[in-house]
């Protein structure tokens, strides 16, 4: 069975180290046996492939360190990527141009909490035994064997994680928040990422005083924005799984 469809994958795969003075990362874009919000569990050797042909070893390293999964926004250059025990390791030579050492000064203050993958489908089956609820109904665990990776990206939005919106919001913002104006306060950072760091805030607190008991007459256009980003995220679910099943 195959999918030929491209879908970033939320995890909590997470930075492990940094050199903020040689400006290396070093953390996990993927963890190996546990199931995911879309009900897929990656194996071991899924990678291989992709950084056999295409890795920072081989002839040909296209696999890129993206930030958000933007093109537009690469962080660095992966030295290596492999494959061990807890899942995909890598480290990143992360680049002196504004948005890289923006990037390590985030990880520095612990603002860097996500990792996610851009991938497609090669191989997978359907898991013997696990299931996972979708809309009330029970469907199959799909394990992934083989993917072809595209890209790893550090994500810095709370919105980009799929478990984030509504679900688990007041619970993230206890930390996110005084994380963020803690590194707004100490940080060096450059004018763009301050107002990235601002409006999040901003964007988390207006968010989290809609979530308590909203007029009932009248929807905030920060909960319609986290409405629609659960909407989103939820069809595109729905899109994975009727694209596996083809």
């Amino acid at each position: 069975m195959k999918s030929t469809q491209s879908i970033p994958f939320v995890l909590k795969a997470a930075i492990k180290d940094v050199d903020g003075k040689k400006g290396i990362v070093t953390g996990y874009f993927a963890n190996f046996n546990n199931v995911d919000g879309d009900g897929d569990i990656i194996l071991p050797g899924a990678f291989t492939k992709s950084i056999r042909e295409n890795g920072p070893a081989s002839g040909n390293p296209r696999i890129k360190h993206l930030l958000n999964h933007y093109s537009s926004q690469p962080l660095g250059e992966i030295m290596v990527l492999q494959e061990d025990g807890k899942g995909l390791y890598y480290e990143s030579q992360i680049g002196t141009h504004a948005l890289g050492v923006d990037f390590v000064k985030m990880v520095e203050s612990n603002l860097i909490t996500e990792h996610s993958i851009g991938y497609e489908t090669v191989k997978w089956r359907s898991h013997d035994s696990l299931t996972y609820e979708m809309w009330g109904k029970e469907y199959p665990v799909r394990e992934l064997v083989e993917l072809k990776l595209w890209e790893g990206s550090s994500l810095t939005a709370w919105g980009a994680n799929e478990r984030t919106p509504l679900t688990g919001l007041k619970e993230y913002a206890v930390t996110r928040i005084p994380n963020l104006k803690a590194a707004i306060k100490n940080g060096t950072f450059t004018d763009t990422t301050f107002n990235l760091l601002i409006s999040e805030i901003e964007l988390m607190e207006k968010a989290l005083s809609q979530t308590t008991e909203p007029p009932k007459d009248t929807q905030p256009d920060e909960k319609k924005a986290i409405d629609a980003i659960n909407n989103f995220l939820t069809w595109q679910r729905i899109e994975k799984f009727i694209a596996a099943k083809k």
